[in-house]
Parts: C-alpha cells; structure tokens; sequence
C-alpha cells in the first residue's frame, strides 16, 4: 500500500483520531490536577478584621477561608484581651484560601520586664526606651541645671528604680528632666488625627504629660482618633498638661470634625515649669 493510499484509509483517520482524544484529556487533566493543587481561582478579598475579637472570627464573613495565627500581644491598659490591633495581610488583599493571617492583639496582662536605664538621655530617646518596651509616661519633673532636656532621674510610684529592677509592663514612670531656665518652653505637636497611643508618645517626646482623656462613642484603640486638645496654643509650657478628645473615624462627622481644629497663637507665660524642683533625686 502507497503512502498515499494509507493516509487516505479509514483506519489510519480513525487512529489519529483516538489519539488527539487521549492527548487533549490528558492535557485538560493536567490542567485540572494543577488548578487543584495550586487553587488556582480560589482567590478571596482579605475582610477588615481589625477591632474584632480573636474569638469572633467564626462570625465574621469569609474568615473561615484562612488561617488565624496571633503573632504577638500587647498590654494595652483599658482594653479587653483578645482584641486584633493589626493584621496582615491587610483588608482588601486578594489571598488564596487557607492563607495564614498574621495579627497582632490587645493584652489585659502585663508580664514583668526589666526596667531600662533612661539616665543621661534625651527626653525623647528615654521615651522611645519606655514605649519600646510597654511602660508609659506618668509624668516630668523639671529640676534647674546646666542641660535641657536631659532625664537626671527614674520613679515608680514616687521611689527611684534602677535600672535591671522587675517592673509589670503597662505601669507608669515619673522622668525627672534636667533643663535650663533659658529654655523652658516647645512647640506643640499637632496631634490631630493620631490614635491615643500615637498621641500619647508625641506629647512626651514634647516634654508634656498626657490629662484627662475624652471619648466621644466607644473607645476604641484603633479607630478612636483626636479631633482637638487643649491648650491648643502653638507653643507651650514644658511639663503643660494636655487634655484630648476623641472621635471614632468610622464615624460620618469625624473628617469634619478634626479639620474644624485650629492651633491658636502661644501664650506668654510668667511663670517658669521649673517650680517642680525637686531636691532628692539620685
């Protein structure tokens, strides 16, 4: 039988036929077994998370698509333990089913920390030392020296501590600062629109202490943000006492709210801080 006359046969038709059959299913069965294997199409939109509960994951939609892994938690005084204060992958992002999700969450305990050495530092890098390592700020004490700004001593709870003593994270610490008469007031940092802790540590970097605190709706770690504060003068009086008000950004009147704000002029003030002084400090 010619060439030509195989080609043309039936048989030989019928054959190439079988076989382009076997090779296309094989073909979508490969591509089948990778789109099961990679989940391939099985993207879902990363919800919003953040001020929930560990606990409420089962009830919020999609979260059952993922993995929950709580990576660090962090005593937060006033809050109730369990609470996701970040998240990643952050809301919106397109993930794979069975991703894990990494979050970061409030605790109600403190665990004991050795206490830093703040001595011989700047206000701002011994409140960076302090906040690193969840202690805050109760208040400065201002002594009359040949420095500004300089932490000459440490106090808990009206006694000096040393550096390497146990002390419970979350509690507070007394600087005593070290300034010169020549030098007794700063510029006031514009706290708008930052969340309480955020606004907490920019007013100690300024050498002020943090007052009463207002919350208008439910506190919230997260979304409670400052609309005004007060004395809302442009430059202050170190150790000045800063009174806040906060708002919730989900709410539909807080970007107004916290644009209405304006600083007003500094005041002149007579009287120097510095009547704080202290005389036993170590």
């Amino acid at each position: 039988m010619s060439l030509i006359e195989f080609i043309k046969n039936k048989v030989f038709w019928k054959h190439i036929g079988i076989i382009s059959i076997v090779f296309i299913s094989i073909l979508i069965l490969v591509f089948i077994g990778l789109n099961f294997y990679t989940r391939h199409g099985s993207e879902y939109q990363m919800p919003n998370i953040e001020g929930h509960f560990v606990d409420e994951m089962n009830e919020i939609e999609g979260m059952k698509n993922f993995e929950l892994i709580v990576m660090d938690s962090i005593y937060t005084p006033g809050e109730h333990e369990g609470k996701i204060i970040s998240q990643d992958p952050k809301e919106g992002a397109k993930v794979k089913k069975g991703r894990k999700v990494y979050v970061i969450v409030t605790s109600s305990k403190g665990e004991n920390i050795p206490m830093p050495n703040c001595k011989d530092q700047s206000v701002r890098s011994a409140v960076n030392q302090l906040t690193n390592v969840g202690l805050r700020i109760g208040k400065f004490i201002f002594n009359i020296g040949d420095f500004n700004n300089v932490v000459v001593g440490q106090r808990y709870k009206g006694r000096s501590i040393d550096e390497g003593m146990e002390i419970q994270r979350g509690e507070e610490i007394d600087l005593v600062v070290e300034m010169n008469q020549e030098r007794y007031t700063t510029d006031m940092p514009n706290i708008i629109g930052l969340t309480e802790p955020e606004a907490e540590k920019k007013l100690w970097e300024a050498s002020l202490n943090v007052g009463n605190k207002e919350f208008e709706g439910k506190k919230d770690i997260i979304h409670s943000r400052v609309v005004s504060f007060y004395p809302n003068n442009t430059s202050v009086t170190k150790g000045t006492t800063i009174s806040i008000k906060f708002m919730n950004d989900t709410k539909p009147s807080y970007k107004e709210k916290a644009k209405s704000f304006r600083m007003a002029e500094p005041v002149v003030v007579e009287e120097s801080p510095t009547n704080q002084i202290i005389d036993d400090f170590e």
